[in-house]
């Protein structure tokens, strides 16, 4: 909730008493501009809520101080979070463009050791980033994130791509290469989640600061490793090999395609017309 409305709350905690306000008055609560003020205070004297007695409005005002206090507290516990944590990991993941003090603590948080995850495909199954495949109850299916296990570190990552999609020129042009493609932006987004995953697993597994150069020296080597396309389309996995073993029905079967088809019928027993049978008639 934004902070100008727990103000307005704390202030003005029931319809009834902001319907009485200025616009002035509340115009003078930050990030509320007189427009808005107006708005406000018209739909507060329209409203049609039941609970506008003194013992709501003060416990409107006890609720939003907690929350007020809670919010205080969980922001400077995370500032002297940031600046006394001292770990190498931390500090490592940091030199990613577009990973900050909060994002890299929240992330090692997560992941806890690298070495709990022997591939990256298993850290992107713990984090819910690997694809699945969805059928919806219209009959539409596709491949989608599977977005399975906690959604926090999803959306530490989500912030994490976003970021880097402004700042970092690799993040960034995967983005536009796959958006130029046709793709949604948002399944954009997951793909840079992804490949930002894979990126600092290697740099946590390797022990290494995040360098450009290194993403498209292995993105080179996959593709040099990528099998090459067989002439024959309609085999899916391998070409046709001539010399492989076969049952013995698959060996008859070829043999009877090599026979001309008078052979065939003769071998099946059917009787075949006379050529005579023209020149009688």
């Amino acid at each position: 909730m934004p902070g100008w409305v727990m103000n307005l709350l704390k202030q003005y905690p029931t319809a009834a008493k902001l319907g009485k306000a200025r616009a002035t008055s509340v115009a003078r609560i930050p990030y509320i501009s007189t427009n808005r003020a107006k708005d406000l205070v018209a739909g507060a004297k329209t409203s049609i809520a039941s609970a506008t007695d003194a013992i709501t409005g003060q416990l409107v005002c006890a609720t939003v101080g907690q929350i007020q206090h809670l919010q205080q507290t969980i922001k400077a516990q995370t500032k002297i979070l940031a600046t006394e944590c001292n770990l190498p990991e931390v500090k490592l993941l940091k030199t990613f463009t577009g990973i900050g003090d909060y994002s890299a603590i929240g992330l090692m948080l997560e992941i806890q050791a690298v070495e709990r995850f022997s591939t990256v495909k298993k850290l992107a199954s713990f984090f819910g980033l690997h694809p699945v495949y969805k059928v919806s109850g219209d009959g539409r299916s596709a491949v989608r994130m599977s977005k399975k296990g906690r959604k926090e570190p999803r959306a530490i990552l989500f912030m994490v791509a976003m970021s880097a999609i402004g700042s970092n020129s690799l993040i960034r042009d995967l983005y536009q290469k796959h958006v130029a493609k046709g793709m949604e932006k948002m399944a954009a987004i997951g793909l840079c989640m992804h490949k930002i995953l894979r990126i600092t697993y290697g740099m946590l597994k390797n022990n290494t600061p995040f360098n450009p150069e290194i993403d498209l020296e292995n993105r080179a080597k996959t593709y040099a490793q990528l099998p090459k396309e067989s002439k024959d389309k309609s085999r899916r996995y391998q070409d046709f090999d001539a010399q492989a073993p076969i049952s013995r029905r698959q060996r008859k079967k070829r043999e009877e395609r090599k026979l001309p088809k008078t052979q065939l019928a003769l071998s099946a027993g059917s009787v075949l017309p006379s050529p005579n049978l023209h020149n009688q008639e």
